[in-house]
Formats: structure tokens, C-alpha cells, sequence
């Protein structure tokens, strides 16, 4: 459920287990493209650690030599935002505004939730995602127990709600940098 993609060669010993989900192969074939995608989108948003530079390196560089490495370049060059920065002309990438990589997110969360025990499965529009754009107050923090596959990958928070029309809230970070907030409802109504 977390993109094979997000790890390193480094970690390929890792004895931290990766979790899986049962999938059909057409289901599971269906997300490589956009995966890809999410992982180039979080190699280029933010400071990199050690495991953004080595993917980078070697997995983002191979990718972007094969047959449609130009199009996956054009992809990541498309979501870059001219900006100003100190009075100098820079450009940003913002994951929130990507809806494949917000659909990456919320299959990740999908599978998260089957592997915590929840009801399962949902439908995608049943979760609420974004990048976390505010600081979280410390008492929730406290509440929500960590979990991780691989720090340097993907570390994770949750919590169990039993608030009107919500069920969970997560909070995942990639790459010790980039986090995500994702809502998880219990049936088809809004949330104000």
C-alpha cells in the first residue's frame, strides 16, 4: 500500500515489514504510473534526506532515461509554479494541487485503514486529503500513536473518531518533510 517505489535500494534489507493489500492485477497494475509520478512530486518538494537523494540519483534518473521518461519530466515540469522568494524568481511544486498525487494519498490511507481493522473497503470519496498546511496542536499529537515503514520513507499517525460523519484522521509524512492530512468520513455527506 505504500509505493514500492518510495524505497531506496539502500533499504531493500530493511526488517521493517511493508504492508500489502489484497488487489487484483488489474487494480494493482493501475497505480504504477501514478505512484511514479508521486514519488518524482515528493523527490523535488522540500529538503531533501538521504533516501530523496539516492532515489533520486538512481530510480528518478533511470525513470526519466526510459521511453517515456519525457513525458513523466513534462509531468513534474508542469506542476512547477512560478513564485517569488526573497524578491527572486524561483519556482515551487505544490502536492496538494496535483490530483494524482492526492489520489496516491488517499489509496495509501485506503490501505492503512484495512490494515488497522477498519470497515473496509471505501470509496475514494469517502476521504478528505490535503497537505497539512497548519500546525497541529501538541495534545492531538500526543493522542495520535506513531507508526512507521521506515522513518525515512513514510511515518504515519491516526486516530479513531466517533465525531458526527467522521471516522479517522491520519497524518502521513514522506521523506521527513512532507505531510499530508487525510479525513476519513463514514457515509456521503459533506463536512463543513
Amino acid at each position: 500500500m505504500i509505493p514500492r517505489c518510495l524505497y531506496p535500494r539502500s533499504m531493500s534489507t530493511s526488517r521493517v515489514q511493508r504492508l500489502t493489500v489484497p488487489a487484483c492485477p488489474t487494480c494493482n497494475n493501475g497505480w504504477a504510473d501514478d505512484e511514479a509520478h508521486f514519488r518524482n512530486i515528493l523527490l523535488v518538494a522540500g529538503e531533501p534526506n538521504e533516501a530523496v537523494r539516492e532515489l533520486w540519483q538512481t530510480t528518478a534518473a533511470r525513470g526519466f532515461a526510459a521511453p517515456d521518461g519525457r513525458r513523466r519530466l513534462r509531468d513534474l515540469i508542469e506542476q512547477m509554479k512560478p513564485v517569488k522568494v526573497a524578491g527572486a524568481d524561483r519556482h515551487m511544486i505544490y502536492p496538494g494541487e496535483d490530483a494524482r498525487v492526492m489520489r496516491v494519498v488517499r489509496k495509501v490511507i485506503r490501505g492503512l485503514r484495512f490494515h488497522h481493522g477498519f470497515r473496509s473497503p471505501i470509496s475514494d470519496s469517502l476521504i478528505r486529503a490535503d497537505v497539512l498546511k497548519y500546525v497541529v496542536p501538541q495534545e492531538f499529537l500526543d493522542a495520535m500513536p506513531v507508526h512507521h515503514r521506515e522513518r525515512k520513507i513514510v511515518e504515519y499517525r491516526l486516530m479513531p473518531l466517533d465525531f458526527e460523519d467522521m471516522e479517522s484522521v491520519w497524518l502521513l509524512t514522506f521523506f521527513e518533510r512532507r505531510t499530508f492530512i487525510g479525513i476519513v468520513l463514514k457515509s456521503e455527506v459533506s463536512v463543513a
